[in-house]
């Protein structure tokens, strides 16, 4: 069983026997989708909805979703999973925190190597024996709080080593919450934004609380919803941070400038973040991952992720 998603405006979603029908604007055919085999319907943005779908997903027992076209949860009709809910609440808090933690450590070491071997003079004396020291001792601690502190400091280095591969002048030294502190903060903002719309949305097909989670939220602070932002931590390095520092390094932010609080972006360094990201956060792969973790937690089984290097 799948879901569907549908984004954008303006697409036209039907339904007429036990087929799903969405045609898209400026589209003269629509797409065919057994209502046999959707598991969830999501809808982010300005589409029409027939009655006809209504009644087919409520009389076929299928969830919709819908959002807003920035990913936010806008409302959901026959929604709810009761089986994996529960099995989210009896999943164990440290395994799925550590697996989180690995995953998301190895991605930013491996990333930060390969910065490393281009910039040469790159590490400042002790930061890989810090880095390497918390990633052996993850092993041994047993306490969340302790996993917290482990996650939080070696985030916090990421950050700080890899603004060294910033160009000076664009001001970047760690990452920050005030998302218009300097042009690369706010394209980290845009593309984290991005990527946690779709993460979202996989969540939501798979049917997952999104609301619950091992290990954001109450060990460590989080702004969206906590299940997102668990299994989208892995995924940053790969799908956004790869991208924004290499439009860093090639000079695609130098044209930035600062009005007000605001950062302003010339339209080409526009249309190649765009183009980037759009490739770069790969909806099959994070709807794998998703899929993966919501069965792992069915299983009582520790999660794995499988996002690209």
């Amino acid at each position: 069983m799948n879901w569907v998603t549908v984004w954008g405006f303006g697409a036209n979603i039907t339904a007429a026997g036990d087929a799903l029908f969405v045609r898209e604007k400026g589209k003269s055919t629509a797409d065919r989708y057994s209502l046999n085999e959707i598991s969830h319907l999501i809808i982010a943005g300005d589409n029409i909805l027939h009655t006809a779908v209504i009644e087919k997903c409520q009389e076929k027992n299928i969830p919709i979703s819908f959002f807003d076209i920035r990913g936010n949860p806008a409302g959901c009709l026959f929604m709810g999973n009761p089986y994996l809910s529960a099995a989210q609440d009896a999943v164990s808090a440290h395994v799925y925190a550590k697996a989180v933690i690995e995953s998301s450590l190895a991605a930013r070491m491996r990333y930060l190597h390969e910065l490393a071997e281009q910039h040469g003079e790159f590490y400042r004396k002790g930061e890989v024996e810090i880095l390497m020291q918390a990633r052996n001792e993850l092993e041994y601690l047993i306490t969340l709080p302790e996993l917290a502190r482990v996650y939080t400091l070696t985030k916090d280095m990421y950050y700080e080593i890899i603004s060294r591969a910033v160009p000076q002048e664009l001001g970047c030294r760690r990452r920050t919450e005030d998302i218009f502190a300097d042009p690369v903060n706010t394209l980290f903002s845009i593309g984290y934004a991005a990527l946690y719309a779709t993460v979202n949305a996989a969540c939501r097909g798979a049917g997952l609380d999104t609301k619950k989670s091992a290990f954001f939220k109450k060990h460590i602070p989080s702004r969206g919803d906590p299940c997102v932002c668990e299994i989208m931590e892995p995924a940053l390095v790969p799908m956004v941070d790869r991208i924004v520092i290499q439009m860093a390094e090639q000079g695609l932010l130098d044209g930035a400038v600062r009005s007000g609080k605001r950062w302003i972006f010339p339209e080409k360094t526009k249309a190649v973040f765009s183009a980037r990201l759009k490739e770069s956060i790969d909806c099959p792969c994070i709807e794998a991952n998703v899929k993966a973790y919501a069965e792992a937690v069915m299983a009582g089984k520790a999660p794995e992720f499988h996002y690209p290097a």
